[in-house]
C-alpha cells in the first residue's frame, strides 16, 4: 500500500508581519495531518530569521525584522510524516513548500540628514530675509510616520542663532524634505563671527541632529567706538600741562581694524589739550571753576576720533565718531543746596496705594563737591500723609514724595488739600546751608463707593392680566461720591429669568410692565389653550378625540386615553345648541397679556445699579415680583376619559368616580354637569362642586335593559367663562358578590429592632368564597408601614423591609388590604399590631414544651423523623437557636411499659444543632415503642445564657403491607393500560378515568409522572389533557401512575399508560432553508448537478410525501428532480462567469393531500456562477527597464522596479505568481513571487553592467497552466558610495589648548586623520586642506596642513597677547566621481599656563540647599558661582562629577543655577552630595571611566569642585502600610483585663510628624464556635489597641471561650489628609488544654527571629495554621530557669473550619513526618514536642482491691529493700567511669525492653535514645552491676508512640530479669509516700488531683495546667530517688496523656537533667 505524503492545510502566502514583532513571539503556526494518521514533524529551509518547532509547527522570530532591509521573506517549510514509530527512517515522506511573510512598514528609523555638514558664509550687511543655505536635505526611510519637520535648536555657544536665522520648509513630504536657512535679524560682525546650532530633524517619533555653521563677513561699515571713561574730575588748583584722561577708541570693523587719530571740536574757554595719537587730555591754563558757566563745574568736550585711511584722517561718517567728555573741578563748599523750583503743585486720586510717588519733576542740587555736597531731605507736614525720599544727597538727586501713611478720602474735607514744605540741609559742613520748597497737593474724587439700596431686598405684585406700561414700582440707590460717581451718574437694570417682561428707567429706577408683543411676536405657545374656547358640545352619538397640537379641521378618533389633552366635540353631522352661547363673547374679547399666571407665578430677579452713568461699580438687590392670578385660562381634563366599572344593580361605585378638572387659574371655581341622553341623566347624578358621579337611588343599573354594558356621555367642566369636556366610560359587569375575609381581622407580632432587611414577621390570611378570578387574592399594606414593612402580595407574608429603630418607632400599627382579582375587585381588611423589640432578654422555649413525633419502625438511619420547635421572642430566625438533648432518656415498650434506664437509648436518635432529629440507629419496635428525650434550647446570640427545656416523646408506628390494585386489565405481572386519542383535542378533553382498590386501607390519591400533555385529578382519578397534541411531533404518550392507600406507610401501585395519538393532516410543508445558495462553475455541462434543496411535511402518509417544481424566468436553463429535489443544468449557454456571475429561481414544494387541502411552500435559489482557469496573466509590457547603483541597498533591499502582470480570472486562478526563468545566474536579483517587485539579493559593489532577466508569471499561485514572459532590462552604475569620516578630531566642534603665551612657526598642533569605506583607489584616497571662504586651500595666514599626512602645523608664530583664540575649518576629501568632502570645526586656544583657575569660594563650599519632595521637575533648588582671578573675564562653565548617577539634577552649564531633572522621593533617597566642577572649558566631555577614578577625599580638597549637599524634605504623600495583611493571635479564656494579645505594626515611610499614626478598632466580628458567619460586630469591642499597636484584652474573656473574633483594625495619619490603611487580626479564645509546647535548647531570644521558620515548617507538617502565643524562659526539674532554653507555645487551627485543632492530632501529624522535620529538628536544637496541659483521669478507689493492693506494697517494698541493699554493696566496689557505664547499660536495656514493636517511633534517629517515660512523674532506679555494654540492642523490641503511651505496663513479662528501669505513676498529692529522698515535684507545687477530664493544677513551665515529669539520667549522679509504690498498672486512658514521643538526640555538653514537661 502507497504511503501518502502529509499535506499542509493553509495557505502559506502573504502571511503579514510588522517589522517591530519582538524577537521570541510566535507568528504563525503550521498545521497540516497524515493521511494515514501517523504523526508529523515540522522545519525549514532557508531562514536565519524564523526557527520552526517540529513538534508545534510553531513559528518563531529569532532574529528582528527590518523592512528598509527587506520587505518580504520567503523560505521553504517542510512537513514530514513517520513511517515508522520508533523514528525517523527513509521510507518518511517529506513534503517542502514555500512560504512568505509580508514585512509591513514601521516607524523605526530616525531621519537622516544628506550631504552633511551644512555650513554658509553670509556678509554682516546682508538684508534679513536672504537665503543663506538652501541645500538641506533630510530623508526617511520608513513610509509611515508623521511628515518630517525641522526644528533650529540653539548651542550654549551661540545661544541666539535661532532668533537670527530661521528655517523655511521648501519640500515636505513623509520620507523626504528639503529646505533653507533664511536670514532672520541683522548681523554684527564685531558682535558675533561664527553663528552654530543644531538643526533637528523629527518624523514624530526619532529625531535626528546635525550642526549648521553660519560665517559672518566683516564689512567696513563701522565708525570707530570710544572705550573706556570719559568723565574725570580735577581740583581747580591743578598746573598747566596735568593730565586730565586718556582717550582710547578702536575702529569698530575689528576683522582689519585701522589707525585711529583724535582731535578736540568743542573745549570752552581752552583749558585743554588733546594729543592726536596718544589720546591724552592735560590742562592748557589755569582753571576757575567760578568763571564756568555752569555752576556745577562741569566742563563738557567734544572729541572726534578718525580711521586712518590711506595714510590721511577721513572724514567720513563711516569713519569718525565723536564723544562727550565731561571734566568737573573741584570747588570750596560757598553753594546752598537748591531745588529746580520753590513751588510745586500737584493732583492725585483718593485712595491712591501706599507708595505711591507724586506726579512731581522735583530734583535737588548742591554746587559744591565731596562732603560739601551731602545734605538730607525732610519734609515739613502736619498731616503725616507723606514722605520723602531719599534722605540723603550727594550732590544732585531726583526727589520722590510718595504717599506714605493713612488712605486718602474725598469724601472726608479734611484731606481734600494739603501743604507740604520740602527742606534741604548740609549735613556734614559748619555753617549748614539749606532751602526749601513748597508742595500744594490736591485730592480729586474717585469712584471708591458702589451704590447703595435702603433694603437687600425688594418685592412688588403685578396682575397678570395688566398692559404694558402698568406701573409696578420704583427703586433707587444712593452713592455718596461726587458728580457721575455718585446719585447723578447712577443708571440702573433688570437681569434674570424673564427680566425682558419688565421695563425699567435707567435713571428714575421706576419698572412697568414691558410691550413683549413687539419684541417676540411668536414668542410662546402658551395662550395656544384659549383657542380651545368654542368648541360645541353634543350628545353621546357624536363622542370623538381631537388633539390640540391638530389643525381646527382635523378630526382624528381615538378610544384611548393619550398623553395629548383632549377636548370633546361634536361630529360635523350632529346638531345641537351651544352650551356656551352666553360665554363665547367673553371668551373672543379676551387681550393678550405678557404675564401668565399659570406659567409663572414669581420672577425672582437682579436689581443692578451702576455708577460712572452705568460704566463704574455695581450693586446688586434681588427683586421679587409675584404676578396675581386672573381668570384667563380654560379648565382642562385631567384624564381626558374616565373609566369606571360597576355592578349590575349596585346603588354606588366601588369606589367613588370622581371627574376632576385642572384650571390653572387659582381664582376659579369650577363646577360639573353631566350631558348626554335622558336616558344617561336619569341613571347619574353629578356634584356640581366635587365632581363625583353616583347613581341615582331610584335608577336600575341591569345589563339587559341596556343596549350595551359600555355607557358612555361628558361632563362639562365649567369655570363661569371657560369650559372643557370631560369622556366618561362605565362598564357595566356581572357580580364579584364575596369580599375576602381574614381568618383574624387583628394580629399581632414582635420583631427585634436588630433584624435584618427580609425577615418575616407575620403571615396573614384570608379567604374568598368565590371561585376562579375572583378567588385569587393579592394583599398590600394600606398604612401604618411607614417603608419600614413590605408584604408579599402572594403570600401575604409581612417582612421588615429597611432597618428598624426602637427609639424612633416602636409599634406599628398596619392595616392589610387583602382585593381578589374580581371585577371589580373586593376587599377586606385586618389590622397587624407590631411591637419591636428593644433586646435579646428572653429565654427560648419550646412550643410546646411537649413535642410529639412519629416514625416508621423501618426508618432508614439519617432519615429526618422531627424538626423540634422552640420560640424566642428577641432572635430574629429560628438559625439563632441550637439544639441538644440531655442525658436524661427514657423509653416505653408496645405494651405501655416504661423500660429501665440503658445508654443505648442515645445512640437511637440524634439531634442536630439545627433542631433536627433524624434516625441514628436502625428502630426495633420489638424494644422499645415510645421514647422520651429531654430536649435543650439555647439562643446563641444571647450574650449571656439563655436556655429553654422540653420533651420530646417519639412514636414508632407500624408498617402498613398491602398496596392497593388499579381495576382490570391491569395487573401487577402486566402493569400496562393502552388507550387512544385524536391530535388536536381542545385542552381538558377527558382521557379516561382510572380506578383502584385496597383491601387493608382505602384509596388516598392518584399521581402520574409529569409530562407535557397529561394531568389527573388526585381523588377522581380523571385523566385530561393538558396541552395541544400534535401526532407530528408524538406518535404516542408514556406515562406512569400511581394510585396510594392511605395506611402508614402509604403503600402505592403504578400502571404504565401508553397513549396512541391518530392522525390527521394539518402541517404545510417547509424547506430547511428560505434560500438556497448554490455554486456552478461555469460552462458545467447539461445533467450537471448544481445542488439540492429541501423540504419536509410534518404530516405523515401521503400527506407527509412532497414534490418540487420550478419557477420563474430562468427555469429553462436548469431542471429538477421531482422527488430527491436535484437541481441540474438543463440549458449550459447561460453559464458564463464573464457574462453572468449570478441568477434567481424559485422552487415549489408540494404535498400529495387532495387538491382541496392540498398544501405547498415557496423558497429562492441563488445560483452563484463559479470562475474557471482560462485565461492567461498579460504584462502591462513586454520589457521593462531599470537604472541602478552599484551601491543600492540590500539589507534592506532596495526595490530595483516592479513587473505586473493581470489576470482575467479571479480568485485563485487571477493570482499571479512572478518567477526569474534566466538572466540571474549571478544570482544578483531576487523577485518577489507576489508583489513582482525585483530587489537586489547581494550587494552590486563592483558588479557594474547591464543585466537581462526573463520573467514569467504564472496563474493559480504561481501553479496553473497559463503562463507568460517579460524581459526585465538592469543597468548597474558604478558610484562613490562612502563619504570620508574624521577620526581625528572626533568631535564635530573640538577645541584644542596650547599652553604658553607664543606658538612658534611650524609647531604641530594636530594631526588629522580621516577614513573612507571606499576601498578602491580612487574613491577611498583622501586628502586634507583648510577652508577658506569656501575655498580648499593648504595654508592660511597662521596654519597650514599637509595634504597627504594631514599634519597642522602653525604657519607663523602666534602670540596669546595679539589673539589667543583660532577658529579652523578641516576638510577631509576623497578623490572619487564625484568627490566627497566632510568638514569638521577646530578651535584653537592659547592658554596662559599661569591662569588661575575658576574657584569656589570657602565660605560658601560646601553649600546646602533643601526641597520638597515631589516638587516635580525643572524646579531650582539652588545656585553656584564660582571666580577667577584672572583678569581675563572668561565665561566659567559647569559640569556635574559624582553624586547624580540617577539623574535626579541638573546644573545649568552657564548660571550655576541647580535644578531637578525629576520627582524626588524622599522616601527613595532623602539626601544627596552633588560633585560640580567649574571650568574654563565650553565643551569639557567627561567619559564614565574618568567619573569612576574621582576620589571623594580629593574633590573635597578641590577648590574648583562644589560640594552640594541637598536634603529632600518629607510631604506626607504615603499611606500607612501594615506588615502584614491579616495577623492571627490567641487568648487565654482566663485572660483577665488588659491581658496583652498582640502586636500589630503598621509603618507610614513618610517622616517626622507625617509618619505618626493612631490605631483603632473599627469592627469585632464574633464568629461563634463551629459558626461560619459572623453574629455582627460587639460594640463596645472586648479588645482595646494601644498606640503602639499592642491590642489587649478589654473584658473578662471566658465568656467567649473556643469562639473567634476578626477585628478590623484601622491605622491612620495624625496629619492630613490623614490616610489610613487596614488589616484585620483573627483571635481564637482558647483554654489551656488546647496548647502544645515545644521545648529548644536555644535561648528566648534565637527562637524568636526564627519563629517564623519553625512556624513553617510546623505548618507544612501539620497542614494548619500554626499560632505561637507564647515563648517563655525554660524550668529545669528543680524549678530553676534555665536561660539558654525556652519553651514555646502555640494552637493549631485548622484552615477549613477555622476551628482550634486537638492536641492529640497535631502531635500525631508531627510523629508522621518525622523524616521530614528531623533534620530541620536537629539543626533548631528542638529537644520535644508534647501538650502543654495534661489532665489527669484518676479511677475510682475500689475498696475491693485495698487488701489486695496492700499485700502487694508490702512485698514490693521487700524486694526492693533488697535491690537496694544489693546495689549499695555493688556501688562500693566500683569506679566512676564502671558506674558511668553501668548507668548507659541500664537505658540502653530499658529501651529494648520497652520498645517492643516492629514500627520506627518518631523519636528514634539513632538506635539509641533516651527513653522518656510520659506519664504523670517517672524515677529512675540503678540496676544490677551484670548489665554491660554487650547489651546494646540489636534486636529492639519497638512500638510506636502511641502504643508506649496506652501500653507501657502491660508490656513488661514477668520472666523478664528485675534489673529493669521502673516508672512509678502516682498523683501530685500523695507526697508523702515518697521516701526519704524525695521525689521530683512539679514546677507549680500545686495538687493534681481532679476530677475527670479535669485540666486545673499545676502548669508546666509556669503555665496554668497540670504539669508531667520526666527525669533524664546523669551519669555522673551518686544520687537516686527512692521508689514509690504503683498505686495501679492499668494502662493510661486515651484522655490522660496525648503528646509526641519525639526526643532529640542527646549532644555533647549537655546536663541531664529532670524535664518539666
Amino acid at each position: 500500500m502507497t504511503n501518502l505524503p502529509p499535506v499542509f492545510t493553509q495557505r502559506l502566502n502573504n502571511i503579514v508581519l510588522y517589522e517591530n514583532v519582538p524577537v521570541g513571539t510566535v507568528v504563525f503556526r503550521l498545521e497540516g495531518y497524515d493521511p494515514e494518521g501517523s504523526n508529523v514533524t515540522f522545519g525549514a529551509l532557508g531562514s536565519d530569521r524564523f526557527s520552526v518547532d517540529p513538534v508545534s509547527g510553531n513559528i518563531t522570530l529569532i532574529k528582528p525584522l527590518d523592512r528598509e532591509e527587506t520587505d518580504s521573506l520567503t523560505f521553504l517549510v517542510s512537513i514530514r510524516d513517520r513511517v515508522n514509530p520508533s523514528g525517523e527512517s527513509e521510507q518518511d515522506n517529506k513534503v517542502e513548500q514555500p512560504i512568505t511573510f509580508i514585512i509591513l512598514d514601521e516607524n523605526d528609523n530616525p531621519p537622516e540628514f544628506q550631504k552633511t555638514p551644512y555650513e554658509a558664509d553670509v556678509n554682516e550687511d546682508a538684508k534679513v530675509g536672504t537665503t543663506i543655505f538652501d541645500g538641506i536635505l533630510v530623508k526617511d526611510r520608513d513610509t509611515i510616520g508623521d511628515s518630517l519637520d525641522l526644528k533650529c535648536l540653539p548651542q550654549q555657544q551661540s545661544p541666539e542663532a535661532c532668533s537670527k536665522f530661521r528655517l523655511e520648509l521648501l519640500q515636505r513630504e513623509a520620507t523626504v524634505l528639503t529646505a533653507a536657512v533664511v536670514l532672520n535679524d541683522t548681523l554684527n560682525y564685531n558682535q558675533r563671527m561664527i553663528y552654530h546650532f543644531q538643526i533637528e530633524a523629527s518624523d514624530g517619533v526619532h529625531k535626528t541632529q546635525t550642526t549648521f555653521e553660519a560665517r559672518v563677513k566683516d564689512v567696513q561699515d563701522k565708525p570707530p567706538v570710544f572705550q573706556g571713561s570719559l568723565s574725570t574730575v580735577i581740583n581747580e588748583d591743578s598746573p598747566i600741562n596735568t593730565l586730565v584722561l586718556t582717550v582710547h577708541a578702536r575702529d569698530g570693523d575689528t576683522g582689519e581694524p585701522r589707525k585711529i587719530v583724535f582731535d578736540l571740536l568743542e573745549n570752552p574757554n581752552d583749558y585743554f589739550l588733546l594729543d592726536s595719537h596718544s589720546g591724552e587730555l592735560r590742562t592748557a591754563k589755569p582753571l576757575d571753576r567760578e568763571a564756568l558757566e555752569d555752576s556745577t563745574g562741569l566742563i563738557s568736550l567734544l572729541i572726534r576720533a578718525r580711521e586712518v585711511v590711506n595714510g590721511v584722517p577721513s572724514d567720513d561718517p563711516l569713519t569718525s565718531a565723536t564723544a562727550k567728555a565731561t571734566v568737573t573741578i573741584r570747588d570750596v563748599n560757598d553753594s546752598p543746596p537748591q531745588f529746580n523750583k520753590k513751588e510745586y503743585s500737584v493732583s492725585l486720586l483718593e485712595n491712591t496705594p501706599i507708595g505711591t510717588p507724586l506726579a512731581l519733576d522735583m530734583s535737588v542740587s548742591d554746587a559744591d563737591v565731596g562732603i560739601n555736597s551731602k545734605f538730607a531731605l525732610r519734609l515739613d507736614d502736619v498731616s503725616g500723609v507723606f514722605d520723602v525720599e531719599p534722605k540723603l544727597v550727594t550732590g544732585y538727586s531726583q526727589v520722590n514724595i510718595r504717599v506714605a501713611n493713612g488712605t486718602l478720602d474725598y469724601e472726608n474735607p479734611n484731606q481734600r488739600k494739603f501743604i507740604v514744605l520740602v527742606i534741604a540741609e548740609e549735613t556734614d559742613t559748619n555753617p549748614k546751608l539749606s532751602s526749601t520748597a513748597t508742595i500744594t497737593v490736591s485730592v480729586m474724587d474717585a469712584n471708591d463707593n458702589k451704590p447703595t439700596f435702603d433694603q437687600e431686598s425688594y418685592s412688588a405684585t403685578v396682575s397678570e392680566a395688566a398692559q404694558p406700561g402698568q406701573y409696578i414700582t420704583t427703586i433707587t440707590a444712593k452713592d455718596v461720591d461726587s458728580g457721575s460717581y455718585g446719585d447723578a451718574g447712577i443708571h440702573y437694570s433688570l437681569s434674570g429669568t424673564g427680566a425682558e417682561l419688565f421695563h425699567v428707567n435707567e435713571q428714575t429706577g421706576v419698572i412697568t410692565l414691558a410691550n413683549c408683543h413687539e419684541e417676540q411676536p411668536q414668542t410662546s405657545n402658551r395662550r395656544q389653550r384659549r383657542d380651545l374656547i368654542g368648541g360645541d358640545v353634543v350628545g353621546l352619538a357624536g363622542l370623538e378625540m381631537l388633539s390640540m397640537e391638530a389643525e381646527p379641521e382635523t378630526r382624528e378618533i381615538n378610544t384611548e386615553p393619550t398623553v395629548q389633552y383632549t377636548l370633546i366635540t361634536q361630529m360635523p353631522e350632529a346638531t345641537s345648541a351651544s352650551a356656551n352661547d352666553d360665554k363665547t363673547a367673553s371668551g373672543k374679547a379676551m387681550p393678550q397679556t405678557c404675564l401668565d399666571y399659570e406659567t409663572e407665578t414669581t420672577y425672582f430677579l437682579s436689581y443692578k445699579a451702576t455708577d460712572d452713568n452705568g460704566q463704574g461699580q455695581t450693586s446688586v438687590v434681588s427683586l421679587r415680583i409675584s404676578v396675581n392670578d386672573a381668570n384667563d385660562s380654560p379648565p382642562v381634563c385631567e384624564s381626558p376619559l374616565y373609566r369606571a366599572s360597576v355592578d349590575e344593580g349596585s346603588v354606588v361605585f366601588d369606589s367613588p368616580l370622581v371627574v376632576k378638572a385642572r384650571d390653572a387659574d387659582s381664582l376659579s371655581s369650577i363646577s360639573y354637569r353631566i350631558i348626554g341622553s335622558p336616558q344617561i341623566e336619569n341613571i347619574f347624578a353629578i356634584d356640581k362642586q366635587s365632581g363625583q358621579i353616583s347613581i341615582r337611588p331610584n335608577a336600575s343599573l341591569d345589563v339587559t335593559n341596556l343596549q350595551s354594558d359600555q355607557l358612555i356621555f361628558m361632563v362639562e367642566a365649567n369655570d363661569g367663562l371657560f369650559t372643557a369636556n370631560c369622556g366618561v366610560n362605565i362598564t357595566v359587569r356581572d357580580v364579584n358578590n364575596h369580599a375576602p375575609s381574614f381568618q383574624q381581622l387583628n394580629y399581632s407580632a414582635i420583631v427585634e429592632e436588630n433584624s435584618e432587611i427580609g425577615t418575616s414577621v407575620e403571615r396573614v390570611q384570608a379567604t374568598d368564597l368565590d371561585t376562579g378570578k375572583n378567588a385569587e387574592l393579592r394583599y398590600r399594606i394600606q398604612q401604618g408601614s411607614f417603608d419600614d414593612f413590605g408584604i408579599d402580595e402572594r403570600t401575604g407574608e409581612i417582612f421588615v423591609s429597611r432597618k428598624l429603630d426602637y427609639d424612633r418607632r416602636n409599634t406599628y400599627q398596619l392595616q392589610v388590604q387583602a382585593s381578589d382579582l374580581g371585577t371589580p375587585s373586593l376587599t377586606g381588611t385586618a389590622t397587624l399590631v407590631i411591637n419591636v423589640q428593644n433586646s435579646n432578654d428572653k429565654d427560648p422555649y419550646f412550643a410546646p414544651p411537649t413535642q410529639h413525633a412519629e416514625v416508621r419502625a423501618d426508618a432508614a438511619t439519617g432519615q429526618l423523623v422531627y424538626t423540634l420547635i422552640a420560640l424566642d421572642p428577641d432572635v430574629p430566625n429560628h438559625n439563632a437557636l441550637e439544639f441538644a438533648a440531655t442525658d436524661d432518656i427514657t423509653a416505653i415498650d408496645k405494651e405501655g411499659k416504661e423500660l429501665p434506664h440503658n445508654e443505648q437509648f442515645k445512640e437511637y436518635f440524634a439531634i442536630a444543632r439545627n433542631g433536627k432529629v433524624l434516625v441514628n440507629k436502625q428502630l426495633d419496635r420489638n424494644l422499645f415503642a415510645v421514647m422520651r428525650i429531654n430536649v435543650l434550647v439555647t439562643d446563641s446570640t444571647a450574650p449571656n445564657v439563655q436556655q429553654g427545656k422540653g420533651l420530646l416523646i417519639i412514636q414508632i408506628i407500624d408498617v402498613n403491607k398491602i398496596p392497593p390494585r388499579f381495576n382490570a386489565p391491569w395487573t401487577p405481572e402486566q402493569p400496562l393500560i393502552k388507550l387512544q386519542m385524536v391530535e388536536e383535542q381542545p385542552i381538558g378533553t377527558i382521557l379516561t378515568t382510572l380506578q383502584a382498590t385496597d383491601d387493608d386501607s382505602s384509596i388516598g390519591e392518584f399521581n402520574i409522572t409529569a409530562n407535557e400533555y397529561f394531568a389527573i385529578n388526585h381523588t377522581t382519578g380523571v385523566i385530561f389533557t393538558t396541552a395541544r397534541l400534535d401526532y407530528e411531533a408524538i406518535k404516542e404518550v408514556k406515562f406512569l401512575a400511581t394510585v396510594s392507600d392511605t395506611g402508614v406507610p402509604a403503600l402505592t401501585a403504578t400502571a404504565d399508560i401508553v397513549v396512541d395519538i391518530i392522525n390527521l393532516n394539518d402541517n404545510e410543508p417547509h424547506f430547511t432553508q428560505a434560500e438556497y445558495f448554490f455554486n456552478i462553475t461555469e460552462n458545467s455541462p447539461q445533467g450537471t448537478v448544481a445542488g439540492k434543496v429541501e423540504a419536509h411535511d410534518a404530516d405523515v402518509g401521503a400527506f407527509g410525501e412532497l414534490t418540487y417544481t420550478l419557477i420563474g424566468e430562468n427555469t429553462k436553463y436548469f431542471t429538477i428532480d421531482t422527488y430527491t429535489g436535484n437541481l441540474m443544468v438543463a440549458n449550459a449557454s447561460i453559464l458564463d462567469r464573464e457574462q453572468l456571475k449570478e441568477l434567481t429561481l424559485s422552487v415549489v414544494a408540494q404535498d400529495k393531500a387532495p387538491a382541496t387541502v392540498q398544501k405547498s411552500a415557496t423558497a429562492t435559489i441563488h445560483i452563484n456562477i463559479l470562475d474557471v482557469n482560462d485565461n492567461p496573466p498579460v504584462f502591462t509590457r513586454p520589457v521593462y527597464n531599470s537604472t541602478v547603483a552599484e551601491n543600492a541597498a540590500y539589507q534592506p533591499p532596495a526595490a530595483l522596479l516592479q513587473v505586473e502582470a493581470t489576470d482575467l480570472d479571479e480568485g485563485l486562478y487571477g493570482d499571479v505568481r512572478y518567477i526569474i526563468t534566466a538572466g540571474n545566474e549571478l544570482a544578483l536579483f531576487k523577485l518577489d513571487a507576489q508583489s513582482g517587485i525585483i530587489y537586489p539579493a547581494q550587494s552590486l559593489s563592483g558588479k557594474h553592467g547591464i543585466y537581462e532577466l526573463t520573467i514569467s508569471a504564472r496563474d493559480t499561485q504561481g501553479s496553473g497552466t497559463m503562463e507568460s514572459i517579460a524581459k526585465a532590462i538592469i543597468t548597474v552604475l558604478q558610484v562613490n558610495r562612502h563619504r570620508p569620516e574624521f577620526v581625528i578630531p572626533a568631535l564635530t566642534n573640538a577645541t584644542i589648548e596650547i599652553p604658553g603665551d607664543i606658538v612658534q612657526p611650524d609647531y604641530l598642533l594636530l594631526t588629522v586623520k580621516a577614513l573612507d569605506n571606499d576601498t578602491d583607489e580612487n574613491n577611498g584616497k583622501i586628502s586634507y586642506h583648510l577652508q577658506v571662504n569656501n575655498q580648499n586651500v593648504q595654508e592660511t595666514t597662521e596654519f597650514k596642513i599637509n595634504e597627504v599626512t594631514g599634519e597642522l602645523r602653525a604657519r607663523q608664530q602666534l602670540n596669546r597677547k595679539n589673539r589667543a583664540n583660532y577658529d579652523i575649518i578641516l576638510v577631509a576629501r576623497d578623490a572619487g566621481n564625484p568627490p566627497f568632502e566632510s568638514l569638521r570645526l577646530l578651535s584653537v586656544s592659547i592658554v596662559d599656563a599661569n591662569e588661575n583657575r575658576p574657584e569656589f569660594p570657602d565660605a560658601s563650599n560646601p553649600y546646602k540647599v533643601s526641597i520638597n519632595e515631589n516638587s516635580g521637575r525643572d524646579v531650582k533648588i539652588g545656585h553656584i558661582q564660582a571666580g577667577s582671578r584672572s583678569k581675563h573675564n572668561r565665561d566659567i562653565f559647569y559640569y556635574m562629577l559624582l553624586g547624580n548617577e540617577d539623574g535626579a539634577f541638573y546644573v545649568d552649564k552657564l548660571t550655576g543655577d541647580i535644578y531637578t531633572n525629576k520627582s524626588l522621593d524622599r522616601e527613595e533617597t532623602d539626601s544627596y552630595t552633588l560633585y560640580i566642577l567649574a571650568s574654563i572649558k565650553s565643551d569639557l566631555h567627561i567619559s564614565e571611566e574618568e567619573r569612576a577614578s574621582f576620589s571623594i577625599k580629593t574633590l573635597n580638597r578641590d577648590n574648583t569642585v562644589a560640594k552640594v549637599g541637598i536634603t529632600v524634605l518629607d510631604v506626607n504623600d504615603n499611606a500607612p502600610v501594615f506588615e502584614k495583611s491579616i495577623y492571627y493571635a490567641g487568648v487565654n479564656a482566663n485572660a483577665q483585663m488588659n491581658a496583652a494579645i498582640t502586636l500589630v505594626n503598621a509603618t507610614d515611610a513618610d517622616a517626622g510628624k507625617n509618619a505618626k499614626i493612631e490605631y483603632m478598632i473599627v469592627a469585632s466580628n464574633l464568629y461563634k464556635f463551629g459558626a461560619s458567619k459572623s453574629t455582627g460586630s460587639i460594640v463596645p469591642s472586648p479588645f482595646a489597641i494601644s498606640q503602639d499597636g499592642r491590642i489587649s484584652a478589654n473584658t473578662i474573656m471566658a465568656e467567649y471561650n473556643q469562639d473567634r473574633f476578626e477585628l478590623e483594625i484601622m491605622a491612620r495619619e495624625l496629619e492630613a489628609p490623614q490616610r489610613s490603611a487596614s488589616t484585620k487580626v483573627n483571635i481564637w479564645v482558647f483554654d489551656g488544654t488546647q496548647l502544645v509546647r515545644v521545648i529548644l535548647s536555644r535561648p528566648p531570644e534565637e527562637v524568636y527571629n526564627e519563629q517564623e521558620e519553625i512556624i513553617a515548617e510546623l505548618r507544612n507538617a501539620t497542614q494548619h495554621r500554626i499560632i505561637v502565643d507564647e515563648i517563655r524562659f525554660h524550668l529545669d526539674s528543680i524549678g530553676r530557669i534555665r536561660m539558654d532554653w525556652c519553651d514555646l507555645y502555640f494552637h493549631a487551627v485548622d484552615p477549613q473550619t477555622q476551628q482550634i485543632a486537638p492536641v492529640d492530632e497535631i502531635l500525631k501529624d508531627i510523629d508522621r513526618n518525622y523524616d521530614y522535620l528531623k533534620d530541620y529538628y536537629a539543626g533548631f536544637a528542638i529537644e520535644n514536642v508534647v501538650p502543654a496541659y495534661i489532665a489527669i483521669v484518676q479511677d475510682e478507689f475500689d475498696l475491693a482491691v485495698a487488701g489486695l493492693v496492700a499485700l502487694v506494697i508490702v512485698l514490693f517494698v521487700g524486694v526492693i529493700s533488697f535491690i537496694v541493699l544489693c546495689c549499695c554493696l555493688k556501688h562500693w566496689n566500683l569506679s566512676v567511669p564502671v558506674e558511668t557505664r553501668r548507668k548507659e547499660a541500664l537505658i540502653k536495656k530499658q529501651i529494648i525492653e520497652d520498645l517492643n514493636t516492629t514500627e520506627n517511633p518518631l523519636w528514634i534517629e539513632q538506635k539509641l535514645k533516651l527513653y522518656e517515660e510520659q506519664e504523670l512523674t517517672m524515677q529512675v532506679f540503678s540496676e544490677p552491676d551484670h548489665i554491660s555494654n554487650s547489651d546494646a540492642p540489636g534486636h529492639l523490641d519497638h512500638r510506636s508512640s502511641l502504643e508506649q503511651v496506652h501500653g507501657h505496663h502491660h508490656h513488661h513479662h514477668h520472666g523478664q530479669s528485675v534489673d529493669n528501669t521502673y516508672a512509678t505513676i502516682q498523683p501530685r498529692n500523695n507526697q508523702n509516700r515518697i521516701g526519704a529522698g524525695g521525689g521530683l515535684s512539679s514546677a507549680g507545687g500545686g495538687s493534681l488531683r481532679n476530677g475527670a477530664g479535669g485540666t486545673g493544677g499545676v502548669s508546666a513551665g509556669g503555665v496554668s495546667g497540670t504539669g508531667l515529669l520526666l527525669a533524664r539520667i546523669d551519669p555522673h549522679s551518686n544520687d537516686f530517688a527512692d521508689y514509690a509504690t504503683l498505686r495501679n498498672n492499668r494502662a493510661p486512658s486515651l484522655y490522660e496523656f496525648t503528646g509526641s514521643t519525639f526526643q532529640a538526640p542527646i549532644r555533647d555538653g549537655d546536663d541531664a537533667v529532670a524535664e518539666l514537661i
